[in-house]
């Protein structure tokens, strides 16, 4: 079921405050074992026999739908710490299912590993066998929470993201920024206003479930009214709110503060409604040429270290006693403190198709 937790207090964070403050690139302490394992913050992350196959393999290519900073920030945490390489490529969810799904159809998948939000997408995924069981070590196996790993490890959930609004304080002023979702459709933001199509992929559907089912019909109506500024997904739209063509739109927290990272003048709100929470799914794929760098790599992500990277861009580890997310020196609401919203795989299935169509006639989208 949806976990619907008490509201909590709303924080603002000013993003010019922060543009000097480090995500963090560092792989944690790296030792090697007497019996060659990798250690890593005292969990190990592979045998010495898959470790040593994974240096031998040298390198992997990481298909992602996640933001293009926060994954090079991850794969360069990864190098750091294993001498493996990593090749990005990044696309919105929604376009690299579709380049996905071709590759697969030619017997060409060129992705060792595949990141991916939308419940939808993952589960076309897995039918069409696009992944293969990944052995985890038994650290990261016992630290997961249950909910981390379907199928016996056919594919994980790598972290929780969250998608809440941001807004230009270069824009929008400060006094009258709004702090709230109800804020949101007052008179004076008519203009100013952007959001992601529905389609993109799970962010938006998560994001829409939300809106739906906490703010109402009537809120989203009213946001609708006053004739924001579509995109076809979350980086075109931090880029256009970073640029100021926008002054105001939701936003995953990760994907806003990276472009906090790189100068952009956005302030991050934690409204008292909360947000949405989806996951990003990750799998090594069946047709790997990579599987023991692939198998060092989920496992790296899995462990306390790449969960703490992951939690130091905002985003809520699957890593059981970690430290609740941060921006910079801001912590997050903790999971289960109230500002998270979540629905179960099965809940986003059901609801996908539905909430999509009625998105697309509140908003007259056609695609």
């Amino acid at each position: 079921m949806k976990r619907i937790i008490p509201a909590v207090a709303a924080l603002a964070i000013v993003g010019l405050a922060l543009t000097g403050c480090s995500a963090g690139s560092s792989g944690g302490s790296v030792q090697t074992a007497d019996n060659g394992d990798l250690v890593i913050d005292g969990e190990v992350v592979a045998t010495a026999d898959v470790y040593k196959a994974a240096k031998d393999e040298g390198s992997l290519v990481f298909y992602t739908g996640g933001s293009e900073t926060s994954e090079q920030q991850v794969a360069d945490a990864f190098t750091d710490a294993t001498g493996i390489d990593v090749e990005i490529v990044r696309l919105a969810p929604n376009k690299l299912q579709e380049r996905i799904l071709s590759e697969l159809s030619a017997g060409q998948l060129g992705a060792d590993l595949i990141r991916i939000s939308g419940e939808d997408l993952i589960a076309q995924l897995a039918d069409q066998k696009a992944f293969q069981k990944t052995e985890l070590s038994p650290d990261i196996s016992k630290a997961l929470i249950p909910e981390a790993i379907y199928d016996d490890g056919l594919y994980f959930n790598s972290f929780d993201r969250v998608y809440s609004f941001a807004y230009n304080n270069q824009v929008v002023s400060s006094d009258t920024a709004p702090k709230n979702w109800a804020d949101l459709i007052k008179p004076e933001y008519a203009g100013k206003l952007g959001i992601v199509q529905v389609g993109a992929g799970g962010s938006t559907a998560a994001l829409t479930r939300f809106q739906l089912d906490t703010l109402g019909q009537d809120w989203l109506e009213s946001y609708a009214a006053a004739k924001p500024r579509i995109f076809d997904s979350s980086a075109s739209l931090t880029d256009a709110l970073s640029r100021g063509e926008i002054g105001i739109g939701p936003v995953p927290i990760a994907t806003a503060y990276s472009a906090v990272l790189d100068g952009a003048p956005l302030t991050i709100a934690t409204p008292e409604e909360g947000a949405a929470a989806y996951p990003f799914y990750l799998g090594e794929t069946s047709s790997t040429k990579r599987p023991n760098a692939s198998t060092v790599f989920i496992n790296w992500l899995l462990s306390s270290a790449g969960q703490e990277l992951a939690a130091s861009i905002g985003d809520y580890p699957v890593h059981t006693g970690l430290p609740n997310p941060t921006i910079g020196d801001i912590g997050l609401p903790a999971a289960d403190d109230g500002f998270v919203h979540r629905a179960t795989l099965q809940e986003s299935l059901d609801n996908l198709q539905p909430d999509a169509s009625l998105w697309s006639q509140i908003f007259g989208y056609t695609g």
